[in-house]
């Protein structure tokens, strides 16, 4: 995409993906539409396509993307929508009436809305979706600044915000967190969302971070970050199965 904050110089095939699941023993997965990519999805879409059983999939898309798309999309196994703002300094105006139509389109759907941002810009969207019908999934812990951990405003915000509609938090990628304790962080969203409203993510292919950790790693993070085996089990595979509807 023209203008694209950082463009990855390797490719990475749907199928290396994929073995690393299995040697893993992950069965499922969610294809995330990366930033640089824009709201080109064709190759997120093919993916789905070729493994309609085992992938799920969160798009970008604008408000001009129909209902009927939406409703082809979903068949293919789409679920959501992404909001990546991070870093942005055109970001949209999700309060627009556009915006907000596009949410009710969705959420007719069953999809979600996928919110990637931090700061300021989290706070932003954050009041744009206090009315937004759809589900909410945020990435990477929130996201919440370092130096203020779990009293970080946004976090209070996001958690204000499920008291009135279903919200998830993604537990993925410490090494996005700028140093920030990713145990401490499961554990606050544990004790505060509970394990039922949390995901694991392995942010595979790790882009500008990719010598930060392997398949596997990710894969032990999480033990690390939730000792309790009920606990997982919610985050790997009830609560991801009842989003993304894999069956």
């Amino acid at each position: 995409m023209a203008g694209a904050r950082y463009v990855p110089g390797y490719s990475a095939p749907t199928e290396d993906w994929l073995a690393l699941q299995d040697a893993s023993g992950v069965t499922h997965g969610v294809l995330v539409q990366p930033s640089f990519l824009g709201t080109d999805n064709s190759f997120l879409l093919a993916a789905l396509e070729s493994h309609s059983r085992r992938l799920r999939g969160v798009v970008v898309a604008d408000p001009s993307l129909a209902a009927p798309e939406v409703s082809r999309w979903d068949a293919l196994g789409v679920r959501g929508i992404r909001l990546n703002v991070l870093h942005r300094l055109d970001m949209p105006d999700f309060s627009a009436p556009e915006w907000s139509a596009l949410f009710a389109r969705v959420a007719d759907r069953g999809w979600h809305v996928e919110v990637h941002a931090s700061g300021e810009q989290m706070s932003a969207v954050l009041r744009a979706l206090a009315g937004c019908p759809a589900s909410l999934v945020f990435d990477h812990f929130g996201l919440p600044d370092p130096a203020l951990g779990t009293g970080c405003p946004n976090l209070g915000a996001l958690l204000r915000l499920a008291e009135a509609r279903p919200v998830y938090v993604k537990l993925s990628a410490p090494y996005r967190l700028g140093g920030g304790d990713a145990v401490q962080y499961a554990q606050f969203w544990i004790a505060h969302l509970g394990a039922e409203r949390l995901m694991w993510g392995s942010d595979w292919p790790w882009t500008n971070h990719e010598r930060a950790t392997d398949y596997p790693g990710c894969v032990a993070n999480l033990f690390h970050w939730v000792p309790e085996a009920a606990d997982r089990r919610l985050i790997l595979w009830d609560t991801p199965n009842a989003l993304f509807r894999f069956f």
